[in-house]
């Protein structure tokens, strides 16, 4: 059985993505004014596809607590997402592309989920190894 603070971890990061996500999908333009955008993209199906991809990230974390440590896979795609999102939101500040602002959000939608996702990709449950080689008769 997984600690509790693996599991709710998880579960939390799940009730953010499964907040956010809709947020963007259903008030598009709303929601990049949030994000930081100075106008709303002008093709705002790309906007609301990213918002299908963190619902989407929420389901995966939700099915994660189940079981943190065999599905630790999922976790590691989101460690990554939430590694390399923040180089592409400074990558989008640099170039002029959306406000500084929206490095506020940073902390709170990646930085935060950092060190429970890595102790658990770190702790992950190891594949098990046969007893005895596989074909071998005893």
């Amino acid at each position: 059985m997984a600690p509790a603070w693996a599991i709710w971890s998880l579960r939390l990061a799940a009730a953010q993505c499964l907040f956010w996500g809709p947020f963007i999908i259903l008030l598009p333009r709303q929601s990049s004014i949030v994000y930081g955008f100075q106008q709303p993209p002008t093709d705002l199906f790309l906007w609301q596809g990213s918002g299908l991809i963190i619902f989407l990230f929420g389901l995966g974390y939700l099915i994660a607590s189940q079981d943190p440590f065999r599905h630790w896979l999922v976790v590691l795609i989101g460690l990554l997402a939430k590694v390399l999102g923040p180089v592409g939101m400074l990558w989008s500040v640099i170039n002029g592309q959306v406000s500084s602002g929206v490095l506020l959000l940073i902390p709170l939608h990646d930085v935060l989920w950092w060190i429970p996702f890595s102790l658990i990709v770190l702790r992950r449950e190891k594949p098990r190894r046969p007893d005895s080689p596989i074909g071998a008769s005893s």
